[in-house]
């Protein structure tokens, strides 16, 4: 079963644009001088992913020079944990990780599936509580359930509250049941009172392989002869997008001039879904004029690649957005609704690309944040696989793919440092903007 939970953490990956390299010759291990017989005692297979870790840290990773000495003592051919090795030199100054979000994995098939939102899944969000702090003792709240998922099957609805799991007490050694297992029975609780108390009713759910849709709730509201629209939105996936234009040309028909944009459980996604969204809420002046969104600024290797293959770091709104690689033809030239004002809601849960379309719009539209504070996630990383970064792929490496920080994403108007560093590696790059996730 995928790790549903790993992924609700990690959704602070954020998006931006694609970036993946080729290399010229096809890599084969070799003992330092050359030689196609490797010295390594590692399987095959680990050498292959420490040269694949490591050439993409050395090469995309933002701040790779903060870590090049933990990059030249890595060494490919005695190295027996990749994955281990990418989360421990990820950066940090002391004990504290500046990124936390850097991944190496070897099962890219399930990742690239979370990230489009598919998995094995029960199709709830839950929020963790403490019932009593001295026996690490836990109650779940459902925030909501995706339409069709064992959850909504069993009768969950938001607010419900789960006391155990297979009939023991919700712990942290035991909490990511709730995501992880195959199936589960679970009792019900209730306020009561201010203090939970059982309801004596248990649910027994068995996961199953699906896609959740994102988009949980859109509606339009009236006050005082007032359109307001509401959207509830849970992550940036391409399979929504032709949904949310539809949504757009109907708050426009309505004639709303206010929304509120509910990303509390909204962790990141796919640049080009934001990017969508930032066009059909942004002030029509902005679009049609094409003003920057977002800028992205990377290690000064890649930044010199892209700036001598004439490819600018600009994200800036558009109303076409044409990415056959990713099946991606959509157009927000209708769906421009024409907002005065944003009710941005958010949480702790709100990352990346929910962080970036708040704050890339806010200096175009008025954006009124409510909630409290959002995760932090500053950066954009490239979802890459070792198929696209090298030409000629090594069988063993065929499923094995990372997800690196490659950029800061700067907003308009907005100053952030830029690391510089100088690179002597001759990768071929190509931009896309299908596979930047943020």
């Amino acid at each position: 079963m995928n790790k549903k939970l790993s992924w609700l953490l990690l959704s602070t990956l954020l998006g931006g644009a694609v970036l993946t390299g080729c290399s010229e010759e096809n890599p084969r291990p070799t003992n330092g001088e050359g030689d196609q017989n490797p010295t390594s005692k590692n399987p095959t297979e680990l050498y292959y992913a420490n040269m694949f870790g490591k050439e993409a840290m050395s090469t995309y990773y933002y701040w790779n020079k903060e870590i090049s000495s933990n990059l030249d003592n890595w060494n490919i051919e005695t190295n027996n944990d990749p994955i281990g090795t990418v989360d421990r030199i990820r950066y940090h100054q002391g004990d504290k990780y500046i990124d936390k979000w850097s991944m190496l994995t070897d099962d890219m098939a399930s990742f690239n599936s979370s990230v489009e939102g598919v998995s094995t899944t029960f199709g709830w969000n839950l929020t963790f509580y403490p019932v009593n702090k001295e026996k690490n003792q836990y109650a779940a709240a459902v925030n909501f359930v995706h339409e069709g998922s064992p959850a909504a099957k069993a009768g969950f609805k938001r607010g419900d509250i789960i006391l155990s799991i297979n009939d023991e007490e919700i712990t942290p050694d035991n909490y990511t049941d709730l995501y992880y297992k195959p199936t589960l029975k679970v009792s019900l609780g209730k306020l009561q009172e201010n203090i939970i108390v059982s309801q004596n009713k248990s649910i027994e759910l068995t996961a199953v392989n699906m896609y959740e849709n994102p988009i949980i709730c859109d509606s339009v509201y009236e006050f005082n002869g007032k359109k307001v629209g509401y959207l509830a939105y849970t992550s940036f996936d391409l399979k929504s997008i032709n949904p949310l234009i539809e949504i757009g040309k109907k708050f426009k028909a309505e004639g709303i001039d206010e929304l509120v944009l509910d990303l509390r459980y909204n962790g990141g996604g796919y640049v080009i879904t934001e990017n969508v969204l930032a066009s059909m809420f942004a002030p029509q002046e902005a679009v049609s004029s094409k003003k920057v969104f977002e800028k992205e600024i990377y290690n000064s290797y890649l930044s010199e690649s892209y700036q001598k293959q004439g490819e600018s770091p600009e994200t800036r709104f558009t109303t076409e957005f044409n990415y056959p690689e990713v099946e991606v033809n959509a157009s927000t030239k209708d769906a421009n609704i024409g907002l005065k004002k944003i009710y941005g809601l958010i949480g702790s849960g709100s990352a990346s690309a929910s962080e970036a379309l708040l704050g890339g719009l806010m200096p175009y539209t008025n954006v009124r944040l409510i909630g409290t504070q959002t995760h932090g996630k500053y950066c954009t990383g490239w979802m890459l696989s070792a198929e696209e970064m090298y030409e000629k792929c090594p069988q063993e490496l065929k499923n094995w793919g990372i997800y690196v920080m490659s950029a800061f994403t700067r907003m308009p108007m907005e100053k952030r440092p830029v690391c510089l560093m100088d690179s002597s590696q001759t990768y071929r790059l190509r931009k896309t903007r299908y596979r930047l996730i943020k």
